[in-house]
């Protein structure tokens, strides 16, 4: 988890909100984008039971979709929240990809109506790949974003694609499919702008304790806004599955 406190997070009367808000922010945009995808994906529609177990969902989005005759519970699982106990009762369930998959994802199938999706979100953390940079940019930016996804850590746990198809086919389910979604970015652009904030966030781990000097996480500050940068930093892959009837 992100320490809530740094120097770095204290406003310049430029940046608002400050880092580790804008780190979680973007973060969770994204994500909405992807789950409201896969929610046209399987078709929700008037009637339907929705449980959203991510905290990411566009609840008023999902609530017109389903109409007065549907119902939609929102339960954010990383509060430490108990999802309802009410099984076989949902027609949709978004879920967050796990590292302990197999026991985090039974009892998730087990909320599932006959014939209900199971929705599934998750990032997988790669190496950067910097196509485009001024001298010298590309090591350091390559770096500091290895530095940043070690110390945030939490992506990098989630389980492959392939491990995760494989469990969801042998716990029953049928029309399994997988969405990959990877973005390239420009300096100023979203994904910069999320490594940017990290990287002012994190200033005090990146300094004290992986090292690194003011004057490179200030070089790496410049690139991140340089429109002249183009990079793509791992991806997101989200599933949808249905319950067999």
């Amino acid at each position: 988890m992100i320490p809530s406190t740094s120097r770095a997070d204290q406003n310049n009367g430029t940046d608002t909100p400050t880092g580790g808000q804008q780190w979680r922010t973007a973060a969770q945009t994204t994500l909405t984008r992807l789950l409201t995808d896969q929610l046209e994906r399987v078709n929700v529609s008037t009637g339907h039971r929705v449980l959203d177990l991510t905290g990411a969902a566009d609840i008023a989005h999902v609530s017109r979709l389903v109409g007065a005759s549907g119902q939609v519970t929102a339960v954010d699982a990383s509060t430490g929240t108990d999802s309802p106990a009410d099984p076989r009762g949902y027609d949709i369930v978004l879920a967050h990809r796990q590292p302990d998959h197999l026991d985090a994802l039974a009892p998730v199938i087990a909320l599932l109506r006959s014939g209900g999706w199971l929705i599934l979100a998750g990032t997988i953390v790669a190496p950067p790949v910097v196509y485009t940079a001024v001298p010298g940019g590309t090591t350091i930016i390559d770096k500091v974003i290895r530095a940043i996804n070690a110390l945030t850590g939490s992506p990098a746990a989630c389980p492959s694609t392939d491990a995760t198809i494989r469990l969801l086919v042998a716990l029953g389910m049928d029309q399994v499919c997988a969405t990959k979604h990877t973005e390239t970015s420009r300096g100023g652009g979203p994904v910069c702008v999320l490594y940017r904030h990290a990287a002012r966030h994190l200033r005090d781990q990146l300094t004290g304790t992986v090292g690194f000097t003011n004057a490179e996480l200030d070089q790496f500050d410049l690139l991140m806004q340089d429109p002249g940068v183009l990079l793509r930093v791992g991806s997101n892959v989200t599933l949808h599955a249905r319950m067999a009837t």
